[in-house]
């Protein structure tokens, strides 16, 4: 998808009206009979427009998606915004420096964290392992006249990637532990040497020791506190954790 930062916004019923991911049923828009709502996101004095599902949860209700959760272990989820994106997209709008080079998001969602990336200069590739969610990423980077260089699907336990990437983004990926050693292998392969592979997480219990974790792979790892709200307005607290490759 090729679109520029410098086009203007389309309003969300123009986007709604023309785009084959959703339906619309007496002048409201849908995905797979479920309601879809917009939500606006001011993050560090940026403004983004993100759709998602109204109740994620009801796509359990779905056939089709009852299926990928008990065969693939896909859950819906990836359609709504979680804290931990607006944590880590504030932290990069307000603390990464200039880009110098490639940049690649884990389990990019709505796309949130793709588009400030995108926003602060970085060439990204937004991946997940969910279609879905990279469908609605790509569709939140029209909304946003974000430049995003590819949409990939991407497994965790078989990156297969040759690539290196100076920055690893990820947002909320650490809430099984079963996913922590993929997670830490795939950084592995990704991460260029002098990169830095950036997580939030919203102070999860089982992420507690994914730092030991890491620093044990061969990585250091600082841990910054911080916060986003809820689609509730409520203040939710969490952290990044920034990693890199050891040098001694």
């Amino acid at each position: 998808m090729e679109t520029s930062t410098r086009c203007p916004r389309m309003t969300m019923n123009e986007k709604l009206d023309q785009h084959p991911l959703l339906e619309w049923r007496e002048g409201k828009p849908f995905f797979r009979g479920l309601p879809v709502e917009r939500r606006t996101i001011c993050v560090a004095g940026r403004t983004f427009e993100i759709a998602q599902v109204k109740e994620a949860a009801d796509l359990l209700n779905d056939p089709e998606f009852a299926k990928k959760f008990v065969e693939e272990d896909i859950a819906p989820y990836g359609v709504e915004l979680w804290p931990a994106a607006t944590m880590l997209a504030r932290h990069i709008l307000t603390e990464e420096c200039s880009p110098t080079g490639e940049a690649i998001e884990l389990g990019t969602g709505l796309g949130l964290v793709s588009i400030a990336a995108a926003a602060k200069g970085w060439q990204v590739v937004a991946t997940d392992h969910d279609p879905t969610s990279l469908r609605f990423a790509e569709y939140n980077a029209g909304i946003n006249c974000a430049h995003i260089a590819r949409f990939e699907l991407t497994d965790w336990n078989n990156v297969g990637d040759s690539r290196s990437f100076h920055r690893v983004f990820a947002a909320d990926v650490l809430y099984q532990l079963v996913d922590h050693t993929p997670i830490l292998r795939c950084i592995d392969t990704l991460l260029a040497p002098d990169g830095s592979a950036i997580i939030a997480d919203p102070n999860r219990g089982v992420a507690d020791r994914f730092p030991a974790m890491a620093e044990e792979a061969g990585f250091t790892v600082d841990e910054i506190p911080t916060h986003a709200p809820n689609a509730l307005g409520e203040e939710v607290n969490g952290r990044i954790f920034i990693m890199r490759r050891r040098t001694d």
